[in-house]
């Protein structure tokens, strides 16, 4: 059996994800490279210290070859956890510079590792949005290893793209593609409120805690030997298989708001194949199985938000019974100055937004004799 690795570079380590593996590595007593844009390190690095192992910030832009050159030649890491990414729907304000971090970064890290005398381990961060739409009235079978993807969107793109460079790295590596990712820190903007509002409401959402995706990642370096050259996909219990508006209302009721309802978004349409999300229920049997990351139950997730909002949540609950009737209101206004039909349609408006070049092409149909 071989060691375990000592030296662990974490790329996005202070993201929404990044965030998490870095302590869990450092309490394993392993050094981490913690990676991330110049000046995006919290102001908390110097806690970490402390958790164990050997904490080296470091910053990095992994679409400028030369950094990555230098970063990996300087600590030849053992092993590479790789989340930097421009995740959706961000990415769709600016899909070229989003694919030089997502594609060409990736590409730039296979490669300064390949060149190491001792190539390291890669555990890389894919997407459920590889998968593309799933209408779960056609579609009644879980998300498993062999369920084809086709991804919708410039992120799915660029995701499968990235998988392909890792999987031709030669490098040990194992892919993660994961669902839905809940923490206190939910992404903000009016990007993430407008795709959450174009999302059916019926739609299949498979979520999974942050600090279990952790675990996974960590487990996944550990565990090389037994998911190299695999790809697994992260999600969490089945009390994180929930629709649309369940996840909706729950978040809203940790935050202090109190559930809304379905009032928020359309439903899908059941004829239209692509008038839904990416998202759906993961089989997630074989990555269990060989990685024991599901810590933690769905209602796990939403005490761990309540008890971390603290007194902000307090201030919500005393608000909620005028923010509920505003958010059910706003939302059918929106619905009306965007001139949507019955059906929520998510991609059309997300076309609409920014633009037709941010999707997959409509894959041509052949007309009945």
């Amino acid at each position: 059996m071989s060691p375990l690795p000592q030296r662990i570079l974490v790329t996005g380590a202070w993201g929404q994800v990044g965030r998490h593996p870095v302590p869990l590595l450092l309490a394993r007593d392993r050094t981490v490279v913690a990676a991330d844009l110049p000046g995006a390190a919290p102001g908390r690095s110097h806690e970490l210290r402390a958790t164990g192992g050997r904490l080296v910030p470091e910053d990095l832009d992994i679409t400028d070859a030369a950094e990555v050159d230098r970063v990996i030649g300087a600590h030849a890491p053992d092993a590479i956890v790789h989340l930097a990414a421009v995740v959706s729907p961000p990415c769709y304000r600016h899909p070229d510079a989003a694919r030089r971090v997502n594609v060409d970064g990736t590409r730039h890290l296979v490669e300064a590792a390949g060149r190491l005398q001792h190539p390291p381990v890669l555990a890389f961060a894919s997407s459920a949005g590889v998968y593309g739409p799933r209408n779960p009235h056609r579609l009644g079978e879980r998300i498993g290893p062999d369920t084809a993807v086709a991804p919708v969107d410039c992120y799915g793109i660029d995701k499968l793209d990235a998988e392909q460079l890792v999987a031709a790295s030669g490098l040990p590596h194992v892919i993660l593609r994961l669902a839905g990712v809940a923490s206190p820190e939910p992404p903000r903007g009016p990007d993430y409120l407008l795709l959450m509002r174009a999302i059916p409401r019926e739609n299949r959402v498979h979520m999974v805690d942050v600090r279990d995706v952790a675990l996974a990642f960590a487990n996944a370096v550990d565990r090389i030997e037994r998911v190299a050259g695999m790809t697994l996909l992260i999600g969490g219990d089945d009390t994180f298989a929930l629709t649309h508006t369940e996840v909706q209302d729950d978040m809203l009721e940790a935050f202090g708001v109190g559930r809304v309802g379905p009032g928020l978004n359309l439903p899908g349409d059941p004829q239209d194949d692509r008038g839904w999300s990416f998202t759906d229920w993961f089989d997630t049997t074989r990555s269990q199985e060989l990685l024991e990351y599901q810590a933690h139950t769905w209602g796990d997730t939403l005490a761990w938000v309540r008890s971390s909002l603290g007194v902000r949540r307090r201030a919500l609950r005393i608000v909620s019974p005028l923010v509920r009737p505003l958010l059910r209101g706003g939302a059918a206004l929106q619905r009306r100055r965007d001139g949507r039909g019955p059906w929520a349609d998510p991609w059309d408006l997300v076309a609409r937004t920014y633009g037709e070049h941010v999707l997959a092409p409509v894959p041509a149909t052949t007309p009945e004799p």
